[in-house]
């Protein structure tokens, strides 16, 4: 990928439940962050994927600020965050604001303000894929703020000190990111430096699931995401996340979440 700041999502329609006002991603760039604080009238939340930075609280106390840091803001704190001059990072931002996110807030599900480290992460695969693009109806608009909050909910998980080890976190981390085609489980042990049956058996103690089920539960939630906010076919999807076919998805689909892929899009 070429460096510099893309927008994936520009005022969406306004909703019942809210709007996404802004969405986007820095890549390998210095962010663009006014100094010393700032004060947004909406919620932000900024996922660093590679680089170094600080975060600046209200007091002046400070975080660093590492990859894999989800960093959520409510409206109105004054804050700063970004790198130091002249060094860069890659980041997905999210500004977005309405009643669903003040109702998680007010029921403790929202993070407080500064950087958070959950253990599994967050995809960020799945995070770009609900922030593809600003949606062209307020029907659009709802099932992308509700997959949003949906994806929000993950963040609020465990911090990374009380999470798996570096080798099982990097594991997470390969597998939930690489959704598009088949990964050979031997070979991302022998990416983590782990022999397979340890890989298997310290990766199930640490996450709770095998690493083939924790991947196939990723690649299923990525297509009910893409269900819910694309116009994209069974058959386009299955092709995407790598599935031989639009059955076998169908079947893994309805195994997992009770019901087949098209009652999902209209439920």
């Amino acid at each position: 990928m070429d460096s510099g700041t893309r927008i994936a999502v520009s005022a969406a329609p306004v909703t019942r439940l809210g709007q996404l006002v802004l969405a986007g991603e820095v890549v390998d760039d210095e962010p663009m962050m006014p100094s010393p604080l700032r004060v947004m009238e909406a919620y932000v939340l900024s996922v660093v994927l590679a680089g170094h930075g600080r975060y600046r609280h209200a007091d002046g106390r400070e975080e660093p600020v590492t990859p894999g840091a989800h960093t959520l803001v409510p409206p109105g704190r004054p804050h700063w965050y970004g790198t130091l001059r002249g060094r860069t990072w890659t980041e997905v931002f999210v500004v977005f604001t309405g009643p669903l996110f003040d109702a998680l807030a007010r029921a403790g599900v929202l993070a407080e303000a500064g950087p958070r480290y959950p253990r599994p992460a967050p995809s960020a695969a799945a995070l770009r894929t609900i922030l593809a693009s600003t949606p062209r109806s307020v029907q659009a608009a709802e099932h992308q703020l509700v997959a949003f909050a949906d994806w929000l909910l993950d963040v609020t998980g465990p911090e990374e000190s009380e999470g798996p080890s570096p080798a099982v976190a990097a594991a997470v981390d390969r597998l939930a990111d690489d959704l598009t085609g088949r990964l050979d489980m031997r070979s991302v042990a022998c990416e983590v430096g782990l022999p397979y049956d340890t890989f298997r058996r310290r990766f199930a103690a640490e996450v709770g699931q095998s690493p083939l089920a924790f991947r196939n539960a990723r690649r299923l939630q990525t297509a009910a995401t893409l269900l819910r906010v694309t116009d994209m076919t069974t058959r386009e999807i299955a092709r995407t996340l790598g599935y031989t076919d639009e059955f076998h998805l169908s079947r893994r689909f309805r195994a997992y979440f009770g019901l087949p892929p098209s009652d999902y899009r209209r439920s």
